[in-house]
């Protein structure tokens, strides 16, 4: 990338920190700004008095790798539009037009594609159960659930939860609050038949699929997650999968410390077998910014070594909304992916 245009970037980014300052001090003047509506950035913003509220994010991405020029790109442009009537129902739908490596459905620059992140309604009976019907992202791990730019750590996803699985399902979802020995235990179980609404052409998606997630509290801290799932995939319809994870989530004080395990087989493909973990670390260094680590380890039977990825950064998020991330990307091992410096500014609306 030229020089002056690096710079022009960096004073960009500099003047979105500054504004974010004043917004994060002013929230109240920012509150009254929008035609006396309400609006607070990261909220959404209510369409009158139809019960409906339009969000959504944005994302700009720089990188620069090892053997690729250097881009900036926005690389995501999701808008969420949802309803909550005074009954049990809900609805909730993402577009996002986001980048694609793909040669297919994408627009005529060749780099992006409108995609149906999720489309669902919701009917709750009780805290218990809630029915949804729809699309709706993969309940596997915690990354996957909670994966929109402004609300993780890092620019770059985690291998596993871009390689294991795909990131949505189109189906019937069970999700509720139950009670076990004193403790409340969230589970979310699902159904899919396939028939995917606009699926991303760069993932392989279910055929059908069906799965359980269960969550633990254990404290007003520590949160512990299991996984398991069954299913098939449009390239290979005769092969059915399991796959099975644990992951957990710790935090105090601005502290955090997560991670993500899985383990996937197929059942009539010995060589198949894939594994793959990562952990997570978050120290905060006062003025807004932290310091964000990143361990992953993935590995196949029909791969000599485990690729591992090592991530180290700095991330600026003086509010919940949006946030600018630096990280160094550094891997090794069978499946090398990528090697350098991504940087990123994102914002939820």
């Amino acid at each position: 990338m030229p020089f002056h245009r690096l710079i022009v970037w960096a004073g960009a980014l500099w003047m979105l920190a500054l504004c974010g300052d004043v917004m994060a001090q002013d929230d109240t003047t920012l509150a009254q700004s929008v035609n006396g509506t309400g609006y607070r950035l990261g909220q959404g913003l209510p369409l009158g008095d139809t019960g409906f509220t339009l969000g959504g994010y944005g994302s700009a991405q720089w990188q620069t790798l090892e053997a690729a020029e250097p881009r900036i790109a926005l690389s995501h442009f999701s808008l969420f539009l949802w309803w909550e009537g005074n009954g049990g129902f809900k609805f909730f739908s993402e577009l996002d037009n986001e980048e694609t490596q793909n040669d297919r459905d994408v627009d005529q620059d060749g780099r992006h594609y409108l995609s149906v992140e999720r489309l669902y309604v919701d009917y709750s009976f009780s805290d218990a159960l809630t029915l949804r019907a729809g699309k709706f992202l993969t309940p596997i791990g915690r990354w996957n659930q909670v994966h929109a730019d402004p609300l993780v750590w890092t620019t770059s996803r985690p291998l596993l939860t871009r390689e294991f699985f795909p990131d949505n399902a189109t189906g019937l979802m069970a999700i509720g609050v139950v009670n076990l020995l004193g403790q409340p235990l969230e589970y979310t179980a699902y159904l899919s038949g396939g028939a995917e609404v606009r699926p991303d052409p760069g993932q392989d998606p279910f055929t059908d699929a069906c799965g359980l997630r269960i969550n633990l509290p254990l404290g007003s801290n520590l949160q512990l997650g299991f996984s398991a799932a069954s299913f098939r995939q449009a390239d290979e319809v005769s092969v059915r999968k399991h796959l099975a994870g644990v992951d957990f989530m710790w935090t105090l004080h601005g502290y955090e410390l997560s991670g993500e395990g899985i383990y996937r087989r197929a059942e009539t493909s010995p060589q198949q077998l894939v594994k793959g973990a990562f952990v997570q670390g978050v120290v905060p260094l006062g003025l807004h910014v932290s310091a964000v680590g990143r361990l992953e380890a993935t590995s196949a039977l029909d791969q000599n070594d485990a690729t591992r990825r090592r991530v180290l950064g700095l991330v600026y998020r003086p509010d919940r909304a949006w946030s600018i991330k630096f990280e160094a990307v550094r891997d090794s091992g069978a499946g090398i992916v990528s090697n350098g410096m991504l940087a990123s500014a994102s914002v939820l609306f």
